[in-house]
């Protein structure tokens, strides 16, 4: 009994076939898109955490260290940079998963292109992955803005409080 993959017709190099533009532009558009606004938050995150890291650095010694005494306002600190880290995580994973979700997506329409139907339990299950990663990845991009939401409200209310804090 062989352990061997079992071969298909249409396991020929799938990159060698020819497809036409007007079958998958609209598709990588949208998907260009939604990485682009995953970039963003990306960089919202990180800008974020930098932010807070130069505004503690730059704060004079003596206020700081009043600030800091501050237990509120060290744990608003640490939970917004927590927050921004989880943005950044999550907004990293997503674009992962949206790209596999392509990759399955792509493979799907190249296999529809066979034409002949052999292929039909083949395209079903690579719909099921694509479909699988597509909504991992639009949970992901949500979780990702909440956080990112998240950490700007806890670093506000830092900024917030310290202001009430007298020196």
């Amino acid at each position: 009994m062989s352990t061997a993959p079992e071969h298909h017709r249409w396991d020929r190099p799938l990159a060698k076939l020819d497809l036409p533009e007007a079958r998958y532009k609209a598709d990588l558009e949208l998907y260009d898109r939604s990485q682009t606004f995953s970039s963003e938050l990306l960089k919202l995150a990180l800008g974020g955490i930098a932010v807070i890291g130069f505004l503690l650095a730059n704060f004079p010694k003596e206020r700081l260290e009043h600030i800091l005494d501050d237990a509120a306002v060290r744990i608003l600190f640490c939970a917004s940079v927590v927050a921004f880290a989880l943005s950044v995580g999550l907004a990293l994973l997503q674009r992962f998963e949206a790209a596999g979700a392509m990759f399955h997506h792509l493979h799907v329409i190249k296999l529809s292109s066979l034409e002949d139907g052999t292929a039909e339990a083949e395209i079903s299950h690579h719909m099921r992955i694509r479909e699988k990663k597509f909504m991992q990845a639009h949970a992901l991009l949500k979780s990702t803005s909440w956080f990112l939401v998240l950490a700007a409200v806890l670093v506000s209310l830092a900024f917030i409080r310290m202001m009430f804090l007298h020196a």
